[in-house]
């Protein structure tokens, strides 16, 4: 039976792709970082400092790169830049019924202003960003204990392979959502042997529906 659906953001609520490679463009000439700027948009999905490390960016600098990078990502949303994915009108009816919380990398104070230009704000439960964990199986181990429910009772849906990684190593349900979108292709999220594979809320909504209607036979 499932109780909680817990969700990436970028990528599985919101159309962010290109503003987060127009953010990280503009951050990287900005502070005249000379990093290979395709090896640099193709990390991007991971959390910032990671991204900026893995780099190469020395540990004095991270602070900096990871604010300006945010100052302009926000403007780029709150602007307009930022878009649904898909119809949530599924989620509406989805939450009536179950706590919808966001466990992302990207930070708490841009997917907040990101929900709210997005006219979200009574949809989502909870949001939980890049600062609040270590890594995602981490925390979402953490809220299965906060809100009494065994990992099996909860899922969670992302766009990008390792969402896919952190669903199954906090022993929850896995399921990749694969649209126009998606940070991940289809070949990687199949890599990753997910649960089950939706397009858009339609299908998580049908999924829900299917489970639990199974459980209670």
């Amino acid at each position: 039976m499932i109780k909680y659906i817990f969700f990436d953001f970028d990528g599985t609520i919101s159309d962010a792709r290109h503003i987060a490679v127009k953010s990280l463009l503009q951050t990287l000439d900005e502070l005249d970082y000379k990093f290979d700027k395709k090896k640099a948009t193709r990390m991007l999905g991971d959390k910032m400092t990671i991204i900026f490390e893995k780099l190469g960016l020395p540990t004095s600098g991270l602070k900096r790169a990871r604010r300006v990078f945010y100052e302009h990502f926000i403007d780029a949303a709150v602007n307009g830049g930022i878009k649904l994915c898909v119809s949530v009108k599924p989620l509406q009816e989805l939450s009536k019924n179950y706590p919808l919380i966001v466990v992302s990398n990207s930070e708490t104070y841009f997917v907040k202003k990101s929900i709210k230009k997005l006219g979200l704000k009574k949809l989502l439960k909870k949001v939980y960003g890049a600062e609040k964990f270590g890594t995602k199986d981490e925390l979402l181990q953490k809220l299965f204990r906060k809100y009494k429910i065994k990992p099996s009772e909860a899922m969670y849906v992302g766009d990008r392979f390792s969402d896919i990684e952190f669903a199954r190593k906090a022993g929850c349900v896995s399921v990749a959502i694969n649209n126009k979108c998606s940070w991940s292709s289809l070949k990687e999220l199949m890599g990753e042997n997910p649960d089950y594979i939706i397009r858009d809320f339609r299908g998580l909504k049908k999924l829900v529906d299917g489970l639990n209607s199974k459980k209670s036979d």
